[in-house]
């Protein structure tokens, strides 16, 4: 006798029931991400604040990409780096800090929904009691460390160790407290680091020492 196998599926009904909520909620999505738009912005800047996304680890430029698409202002640090692969150099952009990128938006919360629900966006730097909100300052000063125009003027503390704990004083997490989980002697030393928004840890792989000041 021979067996056959019986596959099961979703009904018709089922199934275009599920394609038309997530046709909803892309719509929505998108409906949402214009309140981030810089046309808000630009007619509300009294309003406007700097805002940090954490964001899938390797996704950085996709996800500015798709904001910068969607005429949302976003700003990704980078830095170039020259690496050498089959005996070339070769020069290249990388996060600054990997899993991170800044938005500009006037709160709502439509346009926090529109950035949350963005494909490989995890969700914003905060907690309970709100977002963590980035000075306009200190995106300045970010900028032009990110450009190349101006260096840190913070010497780099060659006693850091893993456990120490440190202020950020330098770039956007700047007023943050955190604890150093491991330390990279290179050229340009750096730590990975963990801060505390609202009782959430967020993990930052790549801080230069020259940002922390040891406690």
């Amino acid at each position: 006798m021979i067996m056959q196998r019986r596959t099961l599926s979703g009904s018709p009904i089922a199934l275009q029931g599920r394609e038309r909520l997530s046709d909803r909620i892309r719509r929505i999505t998108a409906a949402n991400l214009k309140a981030a738009s810089m046309k808000v912005t630009e007619m509300n800047p009294e309003n406007a604040r700097w805002y940090c996304l954490h964001v899938k680890s390797g996704k950085e430029f996709d996800v500015e990409n798709a904001l910068t698409a969607a005429n949302v202002e976003a700003f990704m640090p980078r830095e170039r780096v020259v690496l050498v692969r089959h005996g070339r150099k070769i020069e290249s952009d990388r996060p600054f800090f990997p899993s991170y990128l800044l938005v500009r938006l006037v709160p709502t919360p439509e346009a926090f929904h529109g950035l949350r629900y963005q494909k490989d966006v995890l969700d914003f730097v905060g907690g309970p009691a709100g977002y963590h909100v980035i000075s306009d300052a200190d995106v300045v000063v970010f900028k032009r460390l990110s450009d190349g125009v101006e260096a840190p003027r913070v010497a780099t503390d060659k006693t850091f160790r893993d456990g120490d704990q440190a202020d950020i004083v330098l770039g956007p997490f700047t007023g943050f407290r955190c604890v150093v989980t491991a330390v990279k002697w290179c050229r340009q030393a750096r730590a990975s680091v963990r801060i505390d928004v609202q009782g959430r840890p967020f993990d930052i792989e790549s801080m230069p020492l020259a940002f922390l000041r040891k406690l």
